[in-house]
């Protein structure tokens, strides 16, 4: 699927980090030495952050949008909907997004919609929120995005658990004068190539209090394999889509899946390194804030990183389901605030 949707603008992207921290070095002595350096090459992750037992997604996001709203020239009044993506929700039921539109202090003319997808879930999140801008049934979106993943991992999986780390986003999407193109992609025949059985109803336990759900399933190399194909020619599309030049784009905010994959697809798209930064050492893969979050972190990395300059960017993202896709905008005029941390202590 390719559109391009006008009068739409991204105005300001925030996100949030749980305090608590993992550290991979931590594992040696459990794990050989020589395991753990090698999975830190490949991956790129020297830590994580860690959500505390009783903090969910939903915190995260609630402190990111909290601190966007207070940040931002407009009232909570102004926001008409919310879209929350996730695949750590709060409760089997009510949805997550109501939730966050009362504890918010949101209007109760508000929408609320939640997505549950994993690390495509941004691109994902952005389309219905432009789309609700687009029919004219919003002005202002409030797009939520997260996961808790740590609280999930099979314990004994170590390659999940090097990986992995816990993050929330809070992104305004508003009525403007910009215009964001999409390309989105779907292929369920690739189901099983990610998955967790327990948790929905095809595999319901005979009491629901045993549920386990660290029984899940990541084949790595056909996820590698469906990265590097499905990924670089979602992005190829999306540029062709627009009528950009690879070159002429300012910046490529892509999945943090792991060091080695985000590598192999630089190389093979033949991008430049300032144009596609890496930020997964300090916070593994976030699932579907590892986009906003790697905007965040590198907007604030230095004086020489000037957002200004950020017309033409492109944003891709692939995961569970499978999904994938990829998105052209303009983030110049957008306030990118830095990531921060909350602490419940």
């Amino acid at each position: 699927m390719k559109c391009l949707i006008k009068n739409v603008e991204i105005k300001a992207i925030a996100t949030c980090l749980p305090q608590n921290t993992f550290e991979m070095n931590s594992l040696k002595g459990k794990y050989e030495d020589k395991e753990i350096d090698n999975m830190m090459k490949t991956t790129g992750v020297v830590r994580v952050h860690v959500a505390e037992q009783r903090q969910t997604t939903s915190d995260l996001c609630f402190e990111a949008a909290e601190l966007l709203l207070k940040s931002e020239d407009i009232n909570k009044d102004e926001i008409d909907g919310v879209v929350f993506v996730s695949q750590t929700f709060d409760y089997l039921y009510p949805a997550t997004s109501v939730v966050l539109q009362q504890r918010l202090g949101l209007s109760k003319e508000t929408i609320c919609f939640d997505i549950s997808y994993g690390c495509s879930g941004y691109m994902y999140g952005l389309f219905q929120a432009a789309s609700m801008i687009h029919i004219g049934a919003c002005k202002n979106v409030l797009l939520m995005a997260g996961d808790t993943n740590t609280k999930i991992l099979n314990p004994d999986n170590l390659g999940a658990r090097m990986v992995f780390g816990d993050c929330g986003s809070a992104t305004l999407v508003s009525v403007g004068t910009s215009s964001i193109g999409f390309h989105l992609c779907s292929d369920g025949s690739g189901a099983n190539t990610v998955i967790n059985v327990n948790g929905g109803f095809r595999h319901w336990p005979d009491n629901a209090q045993k549920l386990d759900f660290s029984k899940n399933a990541n084949k790595g190399d056909d996820v590698f394999a469906f990265i590097v194909s499905c990924g670089t020619k979602s992005i190829k599309t999306i540029l062709d889509f627009m009528e950009w030049d690879k070159d002429e784009v300012d910046l490529y905010a892509l999945h943090q899946a792991t060091k080695f994959t985000l590598d192999f697809m630089k190389k093979k798209l033949k991008l430049n390194e300032d144009k596609a930064p890496f930020d997964i050492k300090n916070y593994g893969n976030t699932g579907p804030t590892t986009v906003p979050l790697v905007i965040t972190d590198y907007a604030h990395k230095g004086l020489e990183v000037d957002t200004t300059k950020w017309k033409k960017v492109v944003l891709a993202a692939y995961g569970v389901g499978l999904s994938w896709g990829s998105i052209a905008c303009d983030l110049s005029k957008t306030n990118i605030y830095r990531p921060i941390n909350q602490d419940l202590r």
